[in-house]
C-alpha cells in the first residue's frame, strides 16, 4: 500500500560499484547508511527533508571546490610572481653589470663623482637585484665593490652644487634606506673579513668599506637639522635591522677582545668606529619615544646576550655616550633592561638556555657597576626572576658535584650498632638528581669558552654583597606598589637560588654547625654579614637587613590579618599568595642564619638585629603562621601526597623554616628569657595526654622535615597522630605539665607491655654492691644482664644489697626504697668528677671528659663505660627516680640533638670564650695575631695540631674568614671533643627511653626530668600532701613543731637534706608533692617520756620519715639535723 512516500523498495546494491569514500555522493551515502539508527532520526528516504538535506550537502561541496580553486589560482599567480621577480632580478643585475662596466671604461671613477640620480639609480638596482639567490656571489662582491668605492667618492669629493653628492642629495624614505642599506652591507663586510686582524693591520683605514661605514654615519657630513633627523633615521634602521645591525657588530667585537685578551678600543680604529655609532645610535635625541624603546630593547637584548658584555671596554665606550655618571648610565640601562623583560613576556620566543645564562651574568654584573642605581635596581628583579631557573643555578653552582662543607673534623665515631645514627632526610624531600641534563649539556657547549667567564658572573649572585645590597635599595624604595612588587620578584629569585642550590639544608629542621653548600653559605653569610660591624654592643638604631625586611613584611602580615578579621571567617587561617610565602621564606632562612653566630650579648644587649619587642612580634606571628598551616587542615594548606608543585614546595618550604627560626628563637628564649609565659603556646589545643598517638611517639629516627610533611599532606589525619608529629618537631607549643604528664604515660605504658617480668611475683635482678665500689660493681652487673640477654632487660626489676666496710649486708628490705638509694649513690659517684669520666664547669655542672679515653685500656672500654652511663641516667628516670648530678646545657643538648650556640662554649671554657668575642670585634689587623685554623694540644706529653678544616694549620685566620673561624673553635671545643663520649652515653641512654621521648624537652627541662625542680622548696605544698601514722595528727604540738622547724629553723640546705632523708632525693617533684607516690607520711615512734635520744628514721621505698615525739622542739631540731647530716643510710636507727 502506498504511504506517501518514495522509499526505494530495494535495499541490496546490485550496481556493482563501491560506495563513494568522498565528496557529496559519500555523505549521501553515509546518511542513507546511518538513517534509521539513532533515537532521534526522522528523515525518511524521499521526504523532504531529505530533499533539502541533499540540497544543502551540494551547496556545500561546491563552496568547497570553488575555494579551492580560488586557492590553487593564488598559488599558481605567486609562483609566476616569484618566478617574474627571479627573472627581474637577473635581468635587472644582468643591466647593472652593463651599465657599470660602461661607466668605468667611459669615465675616472676615482676623481669624478657620478650624478647623484644615477648613483641612486645604481643602487636601488642592486639593493633590488642583490637578493637574488641565482646571482653567483662572485659577481654580487664585483658590483657591490664598484657601487661602494661610488659612493664613497660621492660622499667625500661630490658637491652639492652640480648633483653629485648623495649626502647632500633629497633625503626621502628611498636615500634612508639606500644609505642604510649600504652601510649595513659596510659593516657587515668589515666584521666577516677584517674584525679578526684589525688590531694587526693598519691598512684598514683606508679600507674603502670602512671609509664609508665612517662617512656615511659621521655626524659632521649632516650639518643641518633636516641631516641629522635623516641621520638618525639611517642609525635607527641601522640598530633595529633584523640582519646585521650596528649591536650586531658591537656584540662581534666584543666577543673577538674577549677572545684576544684585550681591554682597550685605542689600538683598533674598526671598533672605535663601531663602538662610535653604537654610542650614536643610542644617543640621537631625535628620535620619538617609540623609536628609541625599539633601539634599547634590540641594544639589551644584543649586549646583555653577550658573553661578557657589561665590563667589555667596548660597552664601557659606548656607554660614555650616555652619560658619564653612574646615575644617567644606570638610568639608561634601567628603560633597557625593562624592554628586555617586555620581551620576555611579549610573543617573542625566550631566549635559549646559554644565551639566559649570558644574560643574568650581564645583568648582575650590570648592577654592580652601575652602583646599584635604585632605577636598574626596581627593574632587575622582574629580568632575572623570569630567567633564573634550577638547571641555571645548578650550572653556575655546580650543585651535582659539590659535596655539603661539613664544618667538622676528622672524627671517628664508628659505633658497634650503627642503626642509631641518624638518617638523612627522605630523599622526596632533596631536589631530585640535576635538573634538565640534557639541556645544561647543550647549553655549555653553546657557551664554549665563555663558560668559564659567565660561571664567574653568576658567582657574584652568592659570593658578593650583590643579592644583600639589592634587596636593601628595594626596601627602602619610596615607590611603594612598585617596591612591594619588586620585592616579592627578587625573593623569587632568591627562592630559587636557596631550593636549587641547598634544598636539602633548607628542608633540615635540625640545627648543626655543618654549613649549607658553599654557593647557599656565601649567599647567607653575605646577607649577615652586617651583623659583625662595629663594637662589641651593636647600637639598636642601627639597621640591619633583616630589621629592613621585617619592617617590611610587618604591615602586610597586618593587612592580611585584618583582611580576615573582616571576613566572614574570623578565626579562620591565615592565606598568602606564593609571592608573600617567598617573601617569608627568605627572611627566615636569612634571620635563622643570623642567629646561629650571634652572640646572646648582641642579641639581648645590643637588640641586633630585632629590637626585642619585634623579635616578640616574629615569635608572635609564626606561631598563628605555623599553626594554621600545620593544625588546621584547609585546601589551601594541603600539599600533595606524591609530587609537589612549585607552589607547594615554596609553602611547604616556608613552613619547615618557620618551625626552625621558631624553635631558635625557643632556644634563645630557654637561655635567658624574653617572652611571657605561656606566649609559646598554641591557642585551643584539647589535653595532649588525651589525644597524642603514643605509637608515633616511639617510633625512634630522623623525622625532621617529614613530620611537617605529614602534618601537611592530610596523611596525618586523626588528631592523635598529629599532636605527637607535633610534639617530635615543636613540642614547646604544649605546656611543660602537659607534655611531662605525656612522658610518664609513655613510661607507664611501656611498662605495662613488659607484662609479668615487673610485677611483684616475677623474679627480679639481685645484685650485691659494696658502697666504695658501687660504680665498678654496677658496671659489672649491667654488663652482663646487657651481654647475656639484652639492653632492655634493664626496664625490669632490680633488687639491691648493699655490703658496708666491714663486707656485711646492710640491714633493710628493698621494697623500693634501697634501689633508690643505690640509683642516688651510683649517679653520684658514676658522674662525680673524682671518677675521672665526666668534668665541672666553673658552674658545678657535668660534662664528658675528653681525655677520657686515656683513663683505659682500649676505645672500646671508654664507649662501654660511657654507654653504661647513659644506660645508669636512663633506668633512673625510667623508674622516675629524681636524681643529684646537674648537667651542663650544652651536653644535654647533644642529648636532644639540638644546636650549641657560641654562647655555650662560655660556661665550658670562659676564658677561650672571651677570647672569641674580643677577635669578633677586633679592629687591628687580624692576621697579625697569627692564628691558624688549627688547634694545639698536648696528648702523652706530646704537642698535637688538630686541623678545624683541611689543612687548616696552614690557613690564617683574617677578617674575612673570623666568623667561621670562631664558629669552628666553638663546634670543635662542644662537639667534636667529646663527640664518641657523648654518642655512647646517648646510645645507653636510648637502650631504655626512645630519643623521641625526651626531645619534647628544652635541656632545662630535661635536668627537671632528671632531678626534679630546682626551685625552692614549696614547703606549704609539702605540708598540704603530707599524711600522719602512728597516732600523729596534725593538731599535735609534735607536728607543729616540725612544720616551725622546717620552715623557720632550717636553711634551704637542710630542707633538701631532709627531703633527701625521706624521699633520697634533695628536690621536690616535678609537679609538685601531690604526684609523690606514696604521699609523704610522718610516723609516730612512741618513746618513753623524757627519752630523746633515739634519731629520726625513715623508709624511702615508702617516702617515710619515722618521727620520735620529742619532749621538747629544740630535741627535735637537733635529731633532724644529725639525722639528715649523718649520711647513714639504712643502718640508722
Amino acid at each position: 500500500m502506498f504511504d506517501g512516500s518514495f522509499k526505494s523498495s530495494r535495499k541490496v546494491n546490485l550496481s556493482g560499484r563501491k560506495r563513494p569514500t568522498t565528496g557529496y555522493s559519500a555523505r549521501l551515502a553515509s546518511l542513507s547508511s546511518s538513517r534509521g539508527k539513532g533515537p532521534q532520526d526522522d528523515v525518511l528516504a524521499g521526504s523532504k527533508k531529505e530533499l533539502m538535506l541533499q540540497n544543502r550537502l551540494a551547496r556545500e561541496e561546491r563552496h568547497a571546490l570553488k575555494l579551492q580553486t580560488a586557492a590553487s589560482t593564488k598559488i599558481q599567480a605567486q609562483c609566476r610572481r616569484l618566478k617574474a621577480a627571479e627573472q627581474a632580478r637577473a635581468s635587472v643585475f644582468s643591466k647593472l653589470e652593463q651599465q657599470l662596466t660602461q661607466t668605468v671604461l667611459n669615465g675616472d671613477i676615482q676623481s669624478k663623482p657620478l650624478p647623484t640620480q644615477q648613483l641612486q639609480l645604481f643602487l636601488r638596482q642592486f639593493l633590488f637585484a642583490r637578493q637574488e639567490k641565482t646571482i653567483a656571489s662572485e659577481r654580487i662582491r664585483k658590483v657591490q665593490d664598484y657601487l661602494v668605492f661610488m659612493l664613497l667618492v660621492s660622499s667625500l669629493k661630490g658637491a652639492k652644487e652640480d648633483g653629485t653628492n648623495l649626502l647632500q642629495a633629497e633625503q626621502n624614505a628611498c636615500w634612508v634606506y639606500q644609505v642604510a642599506m649600504m652601510s649595513e652591507i659596510a659593516l657587515q663586510t668589515l666584521v666577516q673579513e677584517e674584525l679578526k686582524k684589525s688590531m694587526t693591520n693598519p691598512a684598514i683605514a683606508v679600507n674603502p668599506y670602512f671609509l664609508l661605514l665612517d662617512t656615511l654615519t659621521n655626524g659632521d657630513k649632516y650639518p643641518t637639522l633636516e641631516g641629522q633627523k635623516a641621520l638618525s633615521n639611517v642609525l635607527f634602521r641601522l640598530g633595529t635591522t633584523a640582519s646585521f645591525g650596528i649591536f650586531d657588530a658591537m656584540s662581534a667585537c666584543i666577543a673577538q677582545q674577549a677572545r684576544d685578551g684585550v681591554s682597550s678600543v685605542k689600538n683598533n680604529r674598526l671598533v672605535q668606529v663601531i663602538a662610535n655609532v653604537a654610542g650614536q645610535t643610542l644617543r640621537l635625541s631625535v628620535q620619538g619615544h617609540d623609536q628609541l624603546d625599539m633601539t634599547s630593547r634590540q641594544f639589551a637584548t644584543k649586549i646583555l646576550s653577550t658573553a661578557s658584555a657589561v665590563r667589555s671596554p667596548v660597552t664601557r665606550d659606548v656607554m660614555t655616550a650616555i652619560g658619564d655618571s653612574t646615575r644617567e648610565q644606570g638610568l639608561f640601562w634601567a628603560s633597557a633592561v625593562q624592554h628586555l623583560r617586555r620581551k620576555e613576556d611579549g610573543e617573542n620566543s625566550m631566549l635559549s638556555w646559554q644565551k639566559r645564562a649570558i644574560a643574568v651574568g650581564n645583568l648582575i654584573e650590570l648592577t654592580s657597576i652601575c652602583s646599584f642605581d635604585d632605577a636598574l635596581v626596581g627593574v632587575v628583579p622582574f629580568v632575572l626572576s623570569e630567567m633564573v631557573t634550577p638547571s641555571l643555578v645548578q650550572w653556575a653552582f655546580d650543585v651535582k658535584n659539590t659535596q655539603q662543607d661539613a664544618m667538622a673534623l676528622e672524627e671517628d665515631y664508628d659505633m658497634e650498632d650503627e642503626g642509631d645514627v641518624p638518617v638523612v632526610s627522605p630523599a622526596y624531600l632533596s631536589i631530585g638528581g640535576f635538573a634538565s641534563d640534557e639541556e645544561v649539556h647543550r647549553g655549555a657547549l653553546a657557551l664554549g669558552d665563555a663558560e668559564i667567564s659567565v660561571r664567574a658572573q653568576w658567582q657574584n649572585l652568592c659570593h658578593s654583597k650583590f643579592s644583600a645590597r639589592c634587596l636593601d635599595v628595594l626596601l627602602h624604595s619610596n615607590d611603594t606598589q612598585p617596591g612591594d612588587n619588586a620585592v616579592s620578584r627578587f625573593c623569587h629569585l632568591l627562592t630559587t637560588v636557596l631550593l636549587s642550590a641547598g634544598r636539602s639544608y633548607i628542608l633540615t629542621l635540625g640545627i648543626k654547625f655543618a654549613n649549607p653548600p658553599p654557593a647557599l653559605f656565601a649567599l647567607l653569610s653575605a646577607m649577615t654579614v652586617d651583623q659583625f660591624a662595629g663594637g662589641p654592643a651593636v647600637s639598636a638604631n642601627s639597621t640591619s637587613l633583616i630589621n629592613s625586611m621585617w619592617q617590611w613584611i610587618k604591615p602586610r602580615i597586618n593587612s592580611i590579618i585584618a583582611q580576615r578579621s573582616t571576613a566572614s571567617i574570623v578565626n579562620g587561617p591565615l592565606v598568602f599568595s606564593t609571592s608573600q610565602l617567598q617573601v617569608l621564606l627568605v627572611f627566615n632562612v636569612v634571620y635563622s642564619h643570623m642567629l646561629l653566630g650571634l652572640d646572646d650579648e648582641a642579641f639581648y644587649d645590643g637588640q641586633w638585629p630585632l629590637r626585642l619587642t619585634d623579635v616578640e612580634a616574629v615569635v608572635m606571628f609564626l606561631k598563628q603562621f605555623i599553626y594554621d598551616l600545620c593544625w588546621t587542615i584547609t585546601s589551601n594548606n594541603t600539599l600533595s601526597v606524591e609530587n609537589m608543585d612549585d607552589r607547594e614546595m615554596v609553602l611547604f618550604s616556608t613552613v619547615v623554616s618557620s618551625v626552625k627560626l621558631f624553635n631558635q628563637l625557643y632556644d634563645r628564649d630557654c637561655r635567658r628569657r624574653f617572652m611571657s609565659d605561656g606566649a609559646w603556646l598554641w591557642p585551643s589545643m584539647p589535653a595532649v595526654k588525651e589525644i597524642v598517638d603514643l605509637e608515633v611517639m616511639k617510633e625512634d629516627g630522623n623525622h625532621d622535615a617529614h613530620a611537617i610533611y605529614m602534618l601537611m599532606n592530610g596523611k596525618a589525619v586523626s588528631p592523635y597522630a598529629r599532636a605527637a608529629l607535633i610534639l617530635i618537631t615543636m613540642p614547646q607549643v604544649l605546656s611543660f605539665n602537659e607534655r611531662v604528664q605525656l612522658f610518664q604515660k609513655l613510661l607507664e605504658d611501656g611498662k605495662a607491655q613488659l607484662g609479668g617480668i615487673r610485677d611483684e611475683f616475677s623474679r627480679a635482678f639481685q645484685v650485691r654492691v659494696k658502697r666504695d665500689e658501687i660504680v665498678d660493681n654496677s658496671f659489672e652487673f649491667f654488663q652482663e644482664v646487657c651481654n647475656t640477654m639484652s639492653p632492655s632487660a634493664l626496664k625490669g626489676r632490680i633488687k639491691v644489697t648493699f655490703i658496708n666496710e666491714q663486707g656485711l649486708e646492710e640491714a633493710g628490705i628493698d621494697g623500693g626504697g634501697v634501689f633508690k638509694e643505690y640509683v642516688d649513690s651510683l649517679t653520684k659517684n658514676a658522674f662525680s668528677p673524682e671518677y675521672g669520666f665526666f668534668l665541672e664547669t666553673e658552674e658545678h655542672l657535668l660534662y664528658p671528659n675528653p681525655g677520657a679515653r686515656f683513663l683505659v685500656d682500649t676505645r672500646k672500654e671508654v664507649l662501654d663505660r660511657y654507654r653504661f652511663l647513659g644506660r645508669v641516667l636512663a633506668k633512673a628516670v625510667y623508674e622516675n627516680i629524681l636524681v643529684e648530678p646537674q648537667f651542663a646545657a650544652f651536653f644535654l643538648n647533644k642529648l636532644l640533638g639540638k644546636f650549641n650556640y657560641i654562647d655555650d662554649l662560655h660556661s665550658l671554657d670562659p676564658e677561650l670564650y672571651k677570647s672569641l668575642m674580643r677577635l669578633k670585634h677586633y679592629d687591628g689587623n687580624v692576621e697579625e695575631l697569627a692564628l691558624t685554623f688549627g688547634v694545639t694540644e698536648k696528648e702523652f706529653g706530646e704537642v698535637v695540631t688538630r686541623n678545624l678544616v683541611p689543612d687548616g694549620a696552614n690557613i690564617p685566620v683574617t677578617k674575612e674568614n673570623r666568623i667561621r673561624y670562631i664558629h669552628l673553635m666553638a663546634n670543635y671545643k662542644l662537639n667534636v671533643l667529646s663527640s664518641m663520649e657523648s654518642a655512647a652515653f646517648l646510645k645507653g641512654f636510648r637502650d631504655l627511653i626512645p630519643g623521641t621521648w625526651i626531645q619534647m624537652f628544652a635541656p632545662a627541662e630535661l635536668q627537671m626530668l632528671i632531678g626534679g625542680s630546682a626551685t625552692n622548696i614549696d614547703i606549704d605544698d609539702w605540708e598540704r600532701h603530707t599524711v600522719y601514722g602512728g597516732g600523729y595528727h596534725p593538731s599535735q604540738p609534735f607536728i607543729r613543731w616540725f612544720w616551725e622547724i622546717v620552715r623557720k629553723d632550717f636553711t634551704a640546705e637542710d630542707r633538701a637534706g631532709l627531703l633527701k632523708f625521706i624521699t633520697s632525693c634533695s628536690r621536690q617533684p616535678l609537679l609538685g608533692f601531690s604526684k609523690l607516690q606514696p604521699q609523704i607520711c610522718i610516723h609516730q615512734v612512741r618513746v618513753p617520756i623524757g627519752d630523746d635520744e633515739r634519731l629520726p628514721s625513715s623508709a624511702t621505698c615508702m617516702n617515710l620519715l619515722k618521727l620520735p615525739s620529742y619532749s621538747n622542739k629544740e630535741s627535735m631540731r637537733k635529731k633532724l639535723l644529725y639525722a639528715i647530716r649523718s649520711n647513714a643510710g639504712f643502718d640508722l636507727s
